[in-house]
């Protein structure tokens, strides 16, 4: 809050005070209080929405001028990996689209499940690569890396879906249908306190009618989260069982990291990727943007979104699409080790201006 804001408060409260005929009387002291502090805080809240509205256009040019200085200050320190990183998503979007342009109405016609499902995923991959790169140069590797876990899961479901054929990838896509009946249930329950109208009798029907049908079809156990995976393949199927099978469960300590900055748990205030982890940070709290960190998600976002088009690609093997692989498994390597580098830069950097400022306060 600014001195001046201050001051608006104090004003508020004592012209509220002098107003109050019932404050010499101590019986009536806890009513006038409560009066006072709603009166003088109804009004604040006013003075400041109107000072935010007279002053819109110079509080918000401000901000996004420090917000551009700080973003063309980080690109300068990681323009490399970050280019490099947007290129693999422009050539596995390409890659991506080629596919799907050639052999997409073959594939529906001929109702390839696996095809259907595996360029779906492939999609949303490259949609959600976009977000982390956003984040990334925006300078939120907590946010980038959350991202990254979601991209990890498609290309997990991606790889189980292609090793385990047609079959799998028609149970799949057909669980979308056990999880709208869910989604409505949900809505329905809490619709009213929303201010949304609920279903209709026929229209929560008929949503029932077609999650039943597929009960029938798959068996109860359809209904669970991962009830599209059959319990002959998996026992107890979960994201985590999905991980050992398709081999990507050496990825698992970055998910188990990736998802503090998902839930709401306490290691997710006390691990931050964009604070250096050393005696004078540890106990800082990072609520903006940070210039460190991208390591970490912007190499685990090119792995996977290599994993996730290398999928795709291989169901349909070409001279060009193998050369395709080729090339993003060698361009994933110089994301990962020019990251790795300017990350390692930084904290050298860090380390040199610490110790002297150390001998900066011995010789004071």
């Amino acid at each position: 809050m600014s001195r001046e804001e201050n001051d608006w408060l104090l004003a508020l409260v004592l012209d509220e005070t002098r107003k109050s005929k019932e404050i010499s009387d101590p019986k009536s002291l806890d009513k006038t209080t409560e009066k006072i502090v709603q009166t003088t805080t109804d009004q604040y809240a006013g003075l400041m929405l109107k000072y935010i509205e007279s002053n819109l256009e110079d509080i918000v040019n401000k901000r996004r001028t420090c917000t551009r200085q700080f973003e063309e200050r980080l690109l300068q320190r990681w323009k490399k990996p970050i280019d490099l990183l947007e290129v693999l998503i422009q050539m596995c979007y390409e890659a991506g689209k080629e596919l799907n342009n050639e052999c997409g109405s073959a594939a529906a016609n001929s109702n390839d499940y696996v095809f259907s499902a595996l360029t779906g995923l492939h999609a949303r991959g490259c949609q959600v690569s976009h977000e982390i790169l956003a984040l990334l140069r925006a300078g939120f590797p907590d946010g980038a890396h959350a991202r990254w876990r979601t991209l990890h899961e498609i290309a997990v479901t991606a790889h189980f879906i292609k090793d385990e054929g047609p079959e799998i990838a028609k149970r799949y896509l057909h669980h979308e249908i056990t999880q709208t009946y869910k989604d409505a249930l949900a809505y329905q329950e809490h619709a009213r306190r929303l201010g949304y109208e609920p279903l209709t009798e026929r229209e929560l029907t008929l949503v029932e009618r077609r999650s039943q049908g597929i009960l029938e079809m798959y068996g109860k156990d359809f209904r669970e989260d991962y009830g599209w995976v059959p319990r002959s393949i998996l026992s107890n199927p979960n994201f985590a069982e999905l991980e050992k099978y398709v081999k990507m469960d050496h990825l698992r300590p970055y998910y188990r990291m990736a998802s503090q900055n998902v839930h709401s748990g306490p290691k997710g205030i006390s691990v931050k990727l964009g604070l250096i982890r050393n005696g004078s940070h540890i106990s800082k709290l990072l609520a903006g943007p940070s210039n460190y960190g991208l390591a970490d998600p912007g190499q685990c976002a090119a792995i996977s979104l290599n994993q996730m088009t290398t999928c795709l690609l291989s169901t349909r093997p070409t001279l060009q699409r193998v050369s395709i692989m080729k090339a993003m498994q060698k361009l994933v390597e110089q994301i990962n080790s020019s990251f790795a580098e300017t990350q390692v830069h930084i904290e050298k950097e860090e380390e040199k201006a610490e110790k002297e400022d150390a001998s900066s306060n011995f010789r004071q």
